[in-house]
């Protein structure tokens, strides 16, 4: 294993998305690179997950819709405030919405378009994790839709 993938093994990420099949592919994704993975498909779940697990996430990836119409902000949002921490955190969305992402960037998330390439999400990943922000490639100020998910 790598050195990267033994410090990724340390690192517990929480995944949050109402689709199942994009669920079990960032999962399986995530796992490969050796992060450990709490999934979940809603916002409760999430937050009844980590309560099971009695440890706080490293990073957050959270789609933008979910289910009973609540957004991976407010989710981010909540489990922040579950776990008492600023954790980091990214929004994976096919939204296209300016509000929504404007919603997303002032409160500090990074955000991907889909379709996100595995290479531009584990850099994104990476940064978040290490603390130096996200997207290198998108601009906190910039109210258009985000650049897609291709590496710069």
């Amino acid at each position: 294993m790598t050195e990267a993938g033994s410090e990724a093994r340390e690192k517990l990420v929480m995944v949050i998305d109402d689709e199942r099949t994009v669920l079990q592919a960032l999962n399986l994704l995530l796992q490969m690179w050796g992060y450990r993975v709490i999934a979940a498909e809603s916002e409760g779940e999430a937050v009844e997950r980590l309560s099971a697990l009695d440890e706080r996430p490293h990073a957050i990836l959270a789609d933008y819709r979910l289910r009973e119409g609540r957004t991976g902000v407010q989710a981010i949002d909540r489990i922040r405030t579950e776990v008492g921490t600023h954790v980091p955190a990214v929004i994976i969305t096919g939204d296209t919405s300016t509000d929504g992402i404007r919603e997303a960037r002032a409160r500090g998330l990074t955000i991907l378009q889909k379709p996100v390439l595995p290479p531009h999400l584990q850099a994104v990943l990476g940064k978040a994790l290490q603390g130096t922000g996200g997207d290198p490639s998108s601009d906190p100020s910039a109210d258009g839709p985000p650049a897609r998910g291709a590496p710069a």
